[in-house]
């Protein structure tokens, strides 16, 4: 394949040919409609700036003075590619010049300025954003309104702003929806109100959105006319908004606003039924709870289960889906009588059809079905459904729908233990056949089997048969845990790690040190994030109470395992990942395991991380390029991608590159939620899995719009290989992932891809 205009930074010999073979040639188009070719010598001084500014930002460090002055440089290309470094790397000493830069002659420079402060989060980069917020010129004016999007603060300038035109107002709410626990409630729910009332749709759905986080009485009436809006945007996060309100007011608008459901078609009716089965999941206990209306003509219990059958007999299959989930979720803090295990009849008859629909299914060809009517079966019918689970369990292949009727069935099953120690078991096979010979229960299914088991004991002590007393009811599971943090699977052993946590005690002290001690490679973080959480419930288990002894009950260590579980602690500090550091820092605090002296503060953490040392599997450092476009070859069709080489150059060279090697060839869409994201790129199928390296954030102000295309990540500088392409517009995701391609033509088919849909990836002229 040959890439038109790229240039690749710090070549191996290795690297360097295998660049010259694929012909890769720079054009560097940092800022649109200006040419930076050229042989000159200020092109090449150019060059060899950027290229110094795109090691720095790769490396997540620069010399302060030398990016201080490409900030103050006189060539607006160099300062603008140094604005947007300064902003990624999160040095805090850039904040004086990035808010000199927001007077910078270039709106382009100012723009990103805007980007950079938001992205630092300091006070004074809220007090320089808040300022520019009222800027009189409509492009610094939004981008300080984005900036104030990723920035902590009190929300005053954005509700100043959300009073005014229409482009300024969407934008402030998109914001305040990310800071609403720290707005003041009055004056939020007071802007709330007067936001409903604008006629921009644009705006109305944003206010919406903003409700869904401010639950309050007041509010209810004004949502209730949007529930029958006539554009779906707005009608979906009506719904959204309703669901939060637990009234029956709120049901009841949800309700009436469902029979305009037969006149809409096409993709509009999916979105609302799926956000109306969503709703009817967050309000339908109401309905099954409490006592029905005398003056109505139809029960409300009756009217919510006629709909959610409905919704799951769908030949959508997410809105089939999402009706079975909603199924689980509407059922899911009712208590169900112990005589209907053996006698189905002694069931309310709205709760029979439900469950009787959702038995139906579990044979579905769907597989996203499949999985929801896995979770929701054993919701609805209760220990009813053991045999007859424990005998699709055993025919069913799909790892998805396992894991799915392990964790349900785990809510309800009179003996977890009993029930779920086979699935935790690497050694047990799997009742059913690959490849002509028994195989072990996947990583997915013993992971989900492990949350299930760990949470049963949690959540439901009684559990324990009669004759075994709690504790060693306990200790059993403990020790399933134990064993199984020592698997040679990384998912499994972080699964049990961090819920050791839940069963204080010096062996399980012990199990997390030594994991701690042995974790390597790739996979190294995930370990380690998830020993500090097991260790943080011990730890918290064990400490004294004010100015009481510990409890020994209550998990309390010998002074060498403290002092080994402390020493985690304290090396945790030194970890080259800032998502450790802070657990261990929020460990420590929370479980007073270490003197206040010895915790380093969260600024001290965040400027003492080395440079960050680039994985040799990963292409060379990349400068903006044209990067070519991208076809996934799916079963049900074709898709194609755009990518953004001049905006997020080094993940588009990953991609590019895993391309090449044929990485993509065969895998999975491992992740469909319905309106939001279809994910893949996961060599190994459940979400877990990458490249073997990770590749840093290139996050920028562009907006995820339909079709956008994204880097998957568990924190900044944690994506790989996994991608997802958005199927509405998700403000909440702006300037927090990597936007680096578009679906460009056959959204269509991305609108149709299933979980374990295959696909494979090509590029194209």
């Amino acid at each position: 394949m040959v890439f038109a205009n790229t240039r690749r930074l710090n070549r191996s010999p290795i690297t360097a040919a295998r660049t010259a073979v694929r012909g890769l040639v720079l054009v560097l188009v940092l800022v649109p409609g200006l040419s930076l070719t050229g042989c000159g010598p200020d092109s090449a001084a150019r060059n060899r700036a950027l290229e110094a500014v795109a090691r720095w930002e790769d490396r997540r460090i620069a010399p302060e003075d030398s990016l201080l002055a490409m900030i103050a440089h006189d060539d607006a290309h160099i300062r603008l590619a140094a604005v947007r470094a300064a902003g990624l790397i999160g040095r805090d000493f850039a904040v004086d010049a990035l808010v000199r830069a927001l007077e910078d002659p270039s709106l382009t420079v100012r723009r990103e300025a805007c980007f950079a402060l938001g992205l630092l989060g300091t006070p004074a980069a809220a007090a320089a954003l808040g300022e520019a917020a009222a800027d009189p010129r409509g492009s610094v004016r939004l981008a300080a309104l984005r900036g104030l999007a990723h920035c902590p603060q009190d929300g005053r300038a954005l509700l100043t702003a959300a009073r005014g035109e229409s482009e300024s107002a969407a934008a402030a709410w998109d914001a305040l929806r990310n800071h609403a626990a720290r707005v003041d409630s009055t004056a939020l729910l007071e802007a709330l109100a007067a936001g409903l009332l604008r006629p921009e749709a644009d705006v109305r759905w944003r206010v919406l959105r903003c409700a869904e986080l401010v639950p309050d009485s007041t509010l209810a009436p004004l949502l209730i006319p949007f529930a029958r809006s006539d554009v779906p945007q707005v009608r979906v996060h009506a719904y959204r908004a309703l669901a939060r309100q637990n009234t029956a007011q709120a049901l009841d608008a949800v309700l009436e606003a469902a029979a305009d459901h037969a006149d809409i078609e096409g993709r509009n009716r999916h979105r609302m039924d799926v956000a109306l089965a969503r709703a009817l999941g967050a309000l339908g206990s109401l309905a099954f709870s409490g006592p029905d209306r005398a003056d109505a003509a139809e029960p409300a219990s009756v009217r919510v289960a006629n709909l959610l059958i409905r919704l799951a007999e769908s030949e959508d299959p997410f809105v089939a889906a999402s009706g079975l989930d909603a199924m689980a979720a509407a059922v899911a803090g009712l208590t169900l009588p112990p005589e209907a295990a053996a006698q189905e009849s002694l069931l309310p008859v709205w709760r029979i059809r439900m469950a009787r629909a959702a038995r139906s299914g579990l044979d579905d060809e769907r597989p996203g079905v499949r999985a929801a009517a896995a979770g929701a079966w054993p919701a609805l019918r209760g220990e009813g459904c053991l045999a007859e689970m424990a005998s699709w369990l055993r025919r069913t292949t799909d790892p998805a729908a396992r894991a799915a009727a392990l964790t349900a069935l785990g809510r309800i099953h009179p003996d977890p233990l009993v029930f779920l120690a086979g699935w935790c078991d690497a050694s047990q096979p799997a009742a059913w056949v690959q490849d002509g010979r028994a195989a072990p229960h996947p990583p997915q299914v013993r992971a989900a089997a492990l949350e299930a088991l760990a949470d049963a004991v949690r959540d439901r002590p009684q559990a324990a048969p009669p004759g075994l007393p709690a504790d060693r009811y306990r200790e059993r599971v403990r020790d399933i845990l134990i064993e199984a943090s020592a698997s040679a699977d990384f998912v499994v052993a972080s699964t049990a790690a961090a819920r050791l946590g839940g069963f204080p005690s010096p062996a399980a002290a012990a199990a997390l040190v030594a994991l701690w001690d042995r974790a390597e490679g790739p996979n190294a973080p995930d370990l380690m994030r998830a020993v500090i959480a097991g260790l943080g419930g011990i730890l918290e288990a064990a400490a004294p109470a004010d100015d009481a002894a510990a409890d020994p009950a209550a998990g309390s260590l010998p002074d060498s395992l403290r002092t080994a579980a402390t020493n985690v602690l304290r090396r945790a500090f030194d970890v080259p990942d800032v998502r450790i550091r802070l657990d261990a820092r929020r460990v420590a605090l929370d479980t007073r395991a270490l003197p206040d002296h010895l915790i380093p503060s969260e600024a001290s953490l965040r400027a003492t991380l080395p440079p960050v040392a680039r994985n040799p599997l990963q292409p060379p450092v990349t400068l903006p390029f044209a990067a070519p476009r991208v076809l996934c070859v799916t079963d049900k069709g074709t898709f194609t991608i755009t990518l953004f080489g001049d905006l997020a150059p080094n993940t588009c060279a990953v991609f590019l590159d895993l391309i090449g090697r044929g990485f993509y060839d065969g895998l999975t869409f491992h992740r469909v939620v319905p309106d939001f994201v279809v994910q893949g790129g996961c060599p190994r199928g459940d979400g877990w899995g990458g490249p073997g390296y990770n590749i840093r954030s290139e996050w920028s102000p562009t907006p995820f719009r339909r079709g956008i295309v994204g880097i998957a990540h568990d924190g900044k500088d944690t994506g790989g290989s996994q991608f997802f392409v958005t199927l509405s517009e998700q403000p909440h995701l702006n300037g927090r992932y990597t936007v680096f391609g578009e679906v460009t033509e056959g959204m269509e088919v991305v609108d149709r891809m299933e979980i374990g849909d295959r696909f494979t990836l090509e590029t194209v002229p």
